[in-house]
């Protein structure tokens, strides 16, 4: 593989540069990755994070205040970073152990994240948060299924979240950024009574799964069997039948598509945790693609007008997290104007939302 050559200012997530850069790996991540200090960032600090120890810890010890500090830590789970270990510095993660990443896809995302306009996300950002707090009521349409689901975002205990535009010193995002969210409670935390009280309605899959695992290394080989039954998805809908955020029902769209939702519906049967929608998510990032792959980075794909997924269990409380691309529905306001999805209209607004935490699964 040939060097990849990044200048941090080429991180545009980090906004202005501050004096020390801070790359955290780990010794198996052996790619030849340049970083190469930018206008304004007078070094580079390498870092590699031992084995049994967290990066909140490292970050804390060895990594100087007001620093931009970036980890690509594969086969690693990361866990967030209290907000004391990482003070004023600038976090992003590359999710790369909940997942299994090869070091072509981590040199893929690591580019792409070099040609993500960070200002561009944060005016979608604006955009996206201003119409959905103008709108008493979202709808989730699939045109071509025909399901609609109705969501009440003002029904419950709603948390949105941004990972996407430019951080904040203190704040943690996903690299590469472009995901925004809402979930039942705050994202980190798995509250299994928590629901998305005002989602109703059928929901349409039709797109890459993502299954994500926690740190024990021995679910692996059922993690890359559950991702393999559920790439049907890729091509063949299932419908699911939500009641106050809950999966209540699956059903197949497609002959095709009935062994996913078989084995949907078996998951849901032997842990009913799952049946949660935990979290809508809303991917922003329209300069990465979509891996053909269990690729937990997918999350931010979004294609050209965004693009609507779906977030089931979180771990470690569940042995697995699923999520699943849904390029082909779109989020309507209670006027039928599209915020986000493949029915994208142009519009302004404003809402608050939680920029700082971390994402659930790294």
């Amino acid at each position: 593989m040939p060097p990849l050559d990044i200048t941090t200012s080429d991180l545009g997530q980090f906004g202005a540069p501050a004096e020390t850069f801070c790359l955290i790996t780990t010794e198996q991540y052996a790619e030849p990755l340049s970083l190469l200090p930018g206008d304004g960032c007078s070094r580079v600090l390498r870092l590699t994070l031992p084995p049994g120890a967290r990066l909140g810890e490292v970050i804390e010890r060895s990594v100087p205040e007001g620093a931009h500090v970036l980890a690509v830590c594969p086969g690693r789970f990361l866990d967030s970073p209290a907000e004391r270990e990482l003070g004023g510095r600038k976090l992003a993660v590359l999710p790369a152990g909940s997942t299994p990443l090869t070091g072509e896809q981590i040199s893929y995302f690591l580019r792409t994240a070099a040609r993500t306009d960070a200002d561009r996300q944060a005016r979608v950002a604006e955009e996206f948060f201003d119409r959905v707090g103008e709108s008493r009521r979202l709808t989730i349409v699939d045109a071509a299924s025909g399901t609609e689901a109705e969501f009440d975002h003002e029904l419950g205990d709603c948390v949105w979240n941004q990972q996407a535009g430019v951080m904040e010193p203190g704040d943690q995002q996903i690299f590469p950024p472009g995901k925004l969210s809402v979930t039942a409670a705050e994202i980190t935390t798995f509250a299994p009574d928590a629901r998305l009280l005002g989602l109703n309605g059928d929901l349409t899959l039709r797109g890459w799964p993502i299954v994500h695992r926690h740190e024990d290394p021995a679910d692996g080989p059922d993690q890359q069997r559950l991702f393999e039954a559920l790439t049907p998805l890729v091509a063949n809908a299932v419908t699911l039948h939500i009641t106050a955020g809950s999966i209540e029902g699956v059903t197949p769209q497609t002959a095709a598509a009935a062994p996913a939702a078989a084995e949907l519906d078996k998951l849901l049967t032997d842990d009913p945790r799952y049946r949660v929608i935990w979290e809508l998510g809303f991917g922003i990032n329209t300069t990465t693609e979509v891996i053909p792959a269990n690729c937990g980075p997918n999350e931010v794909y979004g294609a050209t007008g965004g693009v609507v997924n779906l977030g089931l269990g979180v771990t470690p409380a569940t042995r697995f997290a699923l999520a699943f691309l849904c390029p082909r529905s779109s989020l309507l306001t209670s006027d039928g104007t599209a915020v986000l999805g493949a029915r994208k209209a142009v519009r302004r607004g404003r809402m608050q939302r939680i920029s700082s935490a971390g994402c659930g699964c790294h």
